[in-house]
């Protein structure tokens, strides 16, 4: 029984993830979409949409994770270098 309810929570979630996920691509093309062009073909608004992904999403999380990158090598440094300064005190001691 139990097996059986975690198939059907399956199912549902994945259905509601193709949904979530087709309404979140019609919202992405329609913000993307430019007043008076009609007629517009599929091949091409699916490559806008790409574009616009690899550029906004893809751009803000790599710059992202740069950031996080250069702020936990600035902290082991300082947690390195405060860790040689207690060494260097308690081999003094």
């Amino acid at each position: 029984m139990a097996e059986e309810n975690r198939g059907h929570g399956f199912l549902t979630g994945l259905i509601i993830g193709g949904v979530i996920g087709a309404a979140l691509t019609f919202w992405l093309v329609e913000r993307m979409g430019q007043p008076g062009r009609r007629g517009v073909g599929v091949g091409s608004r699916a490559g806008e949409l790409a574009s616009y992904i690899k550029d906004e999403v893809f751009g803000r999380a790599k710059e992202l994770i740069r950031r996080t990158i250069e702020e936990g090598s600035e902290t082991a440094r300082k947690t390195r270098s405060d860790l040689e300064e207690r060494l260097k005190k308690e081999s003094e001691e």
